[in-house]
C-alpha cells in the first residue's frame, strides 16, 4: 500500500487535503463542497460552518474575506489584474 493509500483510507469522507491527490479521496464517497468562507470558517453546501484549520498554512491568518484585503485587491485589480515581471 502506498502512502497515497493509507491517506486516502484515513480521510474517506473529509474535504481535500493539502499534497494528497483528491481522486483517492473521493473512491468511495460523494466529493463534498465548500461554498463560502469568511474569517476562519467555511460553510458547506449543508450551510454547516467548518473552522479552517490550514488558513495559517494556505491563506492568511486574517482569515478569508477580510474587507481590509478585499478592498485593496479591488482597489488594485482596476488598474490591472496582472504585472508579470518578465521583460
Amino acid at each position: 500500500m502506498s502512502n497515497f493509500d493509507s491517506v486516502a483510507t484515513v480521510k474517506k469522507g473529509t474535504y481535500w487535503q493539502p499534497f494528497t491527490a483528491n481522486r483517492l479521496l473521493q473512491a468511495n464517497s460523494p466529493p463534498r463542497t465548500l461554498v463560502a468562507a469568511k474569517g476562519a470558517y467555511y460553510e458547506n453546501v449543508e450551510g454547516q460552518k467548518l473552522f479552517d484549520t490550514l488558513s495559517g498554512l494556505w491563506c492568511t491568518p486574517l482569515g478569508h474575506a477580510h474587507p481590509l484585503i478585499a478592498e485593496a485587491v479591488k482597489n488594485r485589480s482596476i488598474h490591472s489584474i496582472l504585472l508579470p515581471l518578465f521583460r
